[in-house]
């Protein structure tokens, strides 16, 4: 994460600023109304029509803490991912995944025989999103991250956002997480597709990984071991038994 002292400047013109501007304004105005009517419930999404909820839902933080980190989050974060990708770009990762998260749990909460009164607010969806695309842009760059003074994998930046998404879906349940676990699926695929290996070569990785792991199994069944040369041996042999 950038050092506070070189945040960008509050711009309009700057996409991830627009974003962090509404963010704070329509959850203090889903604060002031004290209602769900601006939140997703996919059954009144679904059975009464009323379509604006994944739209409105998209934005919306539900607490003080969340409003400010998360708008730090996306002010800086967002901001360095919308000045490397550009603004098109940004936009699709951090609206258009968390969108298709809603679209996701939507469906989900509709064909399965599941409590889909649930409501969702989609702010948490956005935070997670941008944070795991940084993340995961930093790894495919090669590039270390300074978290809080250390020095963090791009790689292990991204698992930081999938766990708070695991660990809110171990302690309040799978179903109250449901978009932001669509969501984060969403964007490692996403990712991985288009700033790191293809998929294509992810199997290949997998399935080198697993034959691997199966030759091991069988020198061990087998009784194979390898046997390696003294210390003092320039050029140590290796041989099997």
């Amino acid at each position: 994460m950038r050092n506070p002292a070189f945040l960008p400047t509050l711009s309009f013109q700057n996409s991830a600023h627009q974003v962090t501007i509404a963010m704070i304004a329509i959850s203090i105005l889903n604060g002031l109304l004290g209602t769900t009517s601006l939140l997703l419930i996919p059954y009144l999404t679904v059975y009464n029509f009323e379509l604006w909820r994944p739209l409105t839902a998209l934005l919306i933080a539900i607490n003080p803490v969340e409003i400010i980190f998360g708008a730090l989050i996306i002010y800086s974060i967002g901001g360095a991912l919308e000045q490397s990708w550009g603004k098109r770009r940004f936009l699709t990762v951090a609206l258009g995944i968390p969108f298709l998260g809603e679209l996701a749990a939507i469906v989900t909460c509709t064909l399965l025989p599941i409590n889909s009164l649930v409501a969702y607010h989609g702010a948490s969806i956005v935070i997670s999103t941008i944070w795991i695309a940084y993340g995961l842009r930093a790894a495919f760059s090669g590039q270390l991250l300074n978290f809080w003074g250390s020095p963090l994998r791009g790689e292990t930046f991204a698992l930081i956002g999938l766990g708070f998404v695991v660990l809110n879906a171990i302690f309040a349940g799978i179903l109250v997480v449901l978009p932001d676990l669509f969501a984060a699926a969403f964007t490692y695929l996403y990712m991985y597709r288009r700033g790191g290996i293809n998929l294509a070569e992810l199997r290949r990785r997998l399935e080198l990984a697993y034959y691997n792991w199966k030759l091991q199994r069988l020198k061990k069944k087998s009784g194979l071991r390898v046997v390696k040369g003294s210390r003092d041996d320039e050029d140590p042999k290796t041989r099997y038994h």
